[in-house]
């Protein structure tokens, strides 16, 4: 199967977006508990080692569109690939938190490089009318990256070595298909020819909305990513089982956002993004005020995940057609800001959590929801 295919090109897509975010970054979530009682881990040293990939994630998103343009989709999905199976496989063996703080940065490298390479591929090798659903599909391998994940988790039980091993396994048969899939030389249709895009390209009234909203939903999202487990846990009396099964549930919810594209076509750019930043800030505030209620915890995780991978499959879409010339770069750009916002919510959320409490920090991450529905797209998106 080529490149030109679009279930190939989708699979191949999900495939690595499933290993270089649902498992090398957010796999760590997962093991955090078992992680932390075998180091004898502080929360803030756990939440060091939880940064581990979002650094590395936000670095790699800002170089990830000059690189695919020099060194072709290909390369690039194949480094990240690389990148993810070793640092999973360094996991594996971590003897210690550094060695594991290294594991976690090679690791989460992998999924700043992959993604954008594959909005290139996309927009030359496929018509148009295929191309919104096969990138919401793609977006979606988040969820089915953790809904592989949680599983393997609990067959692993305590042993969190051994779960990174199966994650690493797992990614190096996706990257071996992936590179069975992407053309092994890049066409003048896989790419729009060398762009050297300067910051006005980037930022302008355009694009302006499209990257403060990514900003805005790193910020708010990154409270449900970084504090849901552990606010379930001390306020609703969580176990480790349940927390991994909640997690579960996030990521299979999180599959739906494959129907963005069909979104998009039948309502709309604009009132897609808006019910669905609305739902996410819903699944916010019933985690935030309800964490006892585990049939409310597990609905909250429903909307969430759903949600969550609806606003990303939209800001892809849109993504493509603001930054039509270069959309590996521009596809870069909005992960870059969507990733800044992951990375600095936690140490501000968690500081106001301290002064407050959980439930305030859950209400503010949903009123931050709510306000990014004035950045929806005003665009038709095709």
């Amino acid at each position: 199967m080529r490149a030109s295919h679009p279930v190939a090109l989708a699979s191949a897509g999900i495939g690595m977006v499933a290993v270089t975010f649902g498992m090398a970054r957010y796999g760590f979530g997962l093991l955090a508990p078992d992680i932390r009682a075998d180091f004898g881990l502080a929360s803030g040293a756990l939440g060091l080692l939880a940064a581990a990939s979002y650094i590395a994630y936000l670095a790699m998103s800002v170089t990830a569109g000059v690189l695919s343009a020099h060194l072709g989709a290909r390369t690039m999905v194949g480094a990240g690939g690389a990148c993810a199976v070793a640092g999973m496989a360094l996991a594996s063996v971590a003897g210690s938190p550094p060695v594991l703080f290294a594991a976690l940065l090679v690791a989460g490298a992998s999924a700043g490089l992959v993604f954008p390479p594959f909005s290139d591929v996309v927009a030359g090798r496929l018509p148009i009318d295929l191309r919104g659903r096969v990138l919401s599909a793609i977006s979606s391998g988040t969820g089915w990256g953790v809904a592989v994940a949680a599983p393997l988790a609990l067959a692993a039980g305590a042993d969190w070595r051994a779960a990174w091993l199966l994650f690493g396994l797992i990614a190096a048969a996706a990257t071996s298909w992936a590179l069975v899939v992407l053309p092994r030389r890049q066409t003048r249709g896989d790419s729009p020819g060398v762009l050297r895009p300067s910051f006005s390209w980037f930022v302008c009234p355009r694009s302006g909305p499209l990257l403060a909203g990514a900003l805005l939903v790193g910020l708010a999202s990154s409270v449900y990513w970084t504090f849901a487990v552990d606010h379930l846990a001390t306020a609703g009396g969580l176990s480790s089982t349940e927390s991994r099964l909640f997690l579960g549930v996030v990521g299979v919810a999180s599959v739906g956002g494959t129907v963005g594209g069909d979104a998009v076509r039948r309502l709309g750019a604009r009132a897609t993004f808006t019910v669905a930043v609305a739902t996410e800030a819903a699944a916010l505030l019933v985690l935030g005020l309800a964490p006892d209620h585990l049939g409310a915890a597990f609905a909250s995780a429903v909307l969430f995940g759903g949600s969550y991978n609806l606003v990303v499959a939209v800001q892809v879409i849109w993504s493509g057609q603001v930054f039509g010339e270069r959309p590996s770069a521009g596809l870069a750009a909005v992960v870059g800001f969507n990733a800044l916002g992951l990375l600095l919510g936690p140490p501000i959320f968690g500081y106001v959590a301290d002064l407050t409490a959980f439930a305030t920090v859950f209400a503010a991450a949903a009123m931050l929801l709510l306000t990014s529905s004035a950045l929806a797209p005003r665009e038709r998106l095709e």
